[in-house]
C-alpha cells in the first residue's frame, strides 16, 4: 500500500474543523517540487478559536524513510489536535497528500 506524505498545509485537517494554515518545517533538505517534505517535529497551526484546534501535534510518523532521522509525515501517520484549553480536539488527516512521494508499506 502506498501512503502519500505532507508538504502543504492545505492538505491537513483535524475533525473540528477545516484545513490548517501553516506548519513550520523543521526539515529543509529533502523536498519535493521545492516544498519540504513535513517530518514527526513540524506543529501544524489551524485558525481557531477557543473552542476549535490552533495547534497539532504528530504522535507517530513513518519509520522506515527518514529526513535528517526523523520520521516523514505520511498518509498513516497518527497526529492529534489540540485547542487553547488544551484539550485534544480529534486526530488529523492528510486529503489527499503528496502523490509525487509515496511511501509504500
Amino acid at each position: 500500500m502506498s501512503n502519500p506524505t505532507l508538504i502543504n498545509a492545505a492538505e491537513l485537517s483535524d475533525s473540528a474543523q477545516g484545513p490548517s494554515t501553516a506548519f513550520v518545517p523543521t526539515n529543509q533538505r529533502v523536498t519535493s517540487g521545492n516544498m519540504p517534505l513535513s517530518v514527526l517535529s513540524d506543529v501544524p497551526t489551524f485558525p481557531g478559536t477557543p473552542a476549535l484546534t490552533v495547534t497539532g501535534t504528530w504522535m507517530m510518523a513513518g519509520t522506515r524513510a527518514t529526513a535528517g532521522g526523523i520520521g516523514l509525515i505520511n498518509s498513516s501517520s497518527i497526529g492529534v489536535g489540540y485547542s487553547t484549553v488544551p484539550v485534544s480536539t480529534g486526530p488529523l488527516a492528510i486529503n489527499p497528500g503528496n502523490q509525487n512521494v509515496l511511501i509504500k508499506f
